[in-house]
């Protein structure tokens, strides 16, 4: 049961961050320190729509596969660690910074920790 709300939990930030991407481009680009000219506007809309649509597909998992969670939460673990990877690069070659780009490596390190563990502890049924 808990890790369904995992799923949930995940799944609902990233509709909300979609959400915000899209209608408020502006300021989720300066959360990550950049500046918001017409075309990367214009990309963050894409990747927006991208994670909004990525965020009801994880809050429908549990729903789709029922008791067994255990795959989709490695799999999780596994995306999570990746964008872990993809953020932390950005960040120490400074193409981003800012507190967005803090608050998102943390989130998604707690994610892939959460998803792994909880994922490897899951019993199928």
């Amino acid at each position: 049961m808990i890790l369904k709300v995992l799923f949930m939990v995940q799944g609902s930030l990233l509709i909300i961050l979609g959400l915000l991407g899209i209608l408020a481009g502006d300021s989720a680009l300066s959360g990550w320190g950049l500046e918001a000219t017409p075309d990367l506007l214009m990309l963050n809309r894409g990747l927006s729509i991208s994670t909004l649509t990525m965020g009801v597909i994880v809050v429908r998992i549990p729903a789709w596969v029922g008791n067994n969670l255990k795959e989709p939460a490695l799999i999780g673990g596994a995306i999570n660690t990746a964008w872990v990877i993809n953020v932390a690069y950005d960040i120490s070659t400074g193409a981003i910074g800012g507190p967005g780009a803090t608050v998102n490596i943390v989130l998604t390190i707690i994610f892939a920790i959460l998803f792994f563990v909880m994922g490897a502890r899951h019993k199928n049924t």
